[in-house]
């Protein structure tokens, strides 16, 4: 490996230890199913310490919760309850062994590598989001040129699956969709099925 090959190689470890430690953070953090202000506070300052960590999912959805917050200076309990719940399913993530910040289902078929466009194409969302409601998330979707629908038909270029998936996943109603995008690639459409992960980062850097 020459030099720029190790460099880039180290820094990547750096990465994931800072995104290691995050997810070690908020593990804590909601270990007692509850936020306290300076819990909140603490964060906010070791995302604003650690821009890397900030920049990519999850800690980009975390420091931009935390951002809402604390902009008016007050944290109301609606807003402790909201990103209590964003940040819970994050304690079940096992990123040590994966390096990859997102739930290893079995068998769920994420296209995730690939170059993905949103822009002008018909995408689903199903499950749970850990970035919001699924109002917020097509809300999202439909500012950065998507276009969010309800069902998996052969308009539909993707199908995003929510974070918060069960290991169960093929017994669910959003199972269900995501056999029928199988379905439709079986029968030549390239629908394509993604993670909320590869959904934020595509969205965040448009």
């Amino acid at each position: 490996m020459d030099n720029i090959g190790a460099a880039q190689a180290m820094a990547q470890r750096q990465n994931n230890k800072a995104i290691e430690l995050l997810l070690g953070m908020v593990t804590g953090i909601v270990a007692d199913a509850h936020l306290h202000d300076m819990e909140i506070k603490l964060l906010r300052s070791w995302l604003i310490e650690n821009e890397y960590a900030a920049s990519v999912w999850p800690g980009s959805i975390i420091a931009q919760r935390i951002e809402h917050v604390l902009a008016d200076g007050i944290i109301t309990e609606e807003e402790r309850t909201h990103l209590l719940a964003t940040l819970q399913p994050l304690a079940a993530i096992d990123f040590t062994g994966t390096g990859c910040a997102a739930p290893q289902v079995a068998g769920l078929p994420l296209q995730d590598e690939d170059h993905v466009d949103l822009r002008d194409k018909h995408i689903c969302l199903t499950g749970e989001f850990i970035y919001g409601t699924r109002a917020a998330c097509e809300r999202l979707s439909v500012a950065h040129g998507a276009i969010p629908v309800s069902g998996v038909t052969r308009k539909v270029s993707f199908l995003v699956v929510g974070t918060n998936v069960s290991p169960q996943w093929a017994h669910t109603s959003y199972g269900r969709k995501i056999e029928q995008a199988m379905e439709l690639r079986q029968d030549g459409h390239p629908i394509r099925v993604i993670s909320e992960r590869r959904w934020t980062e595509v969205l965040m850097t448009v």
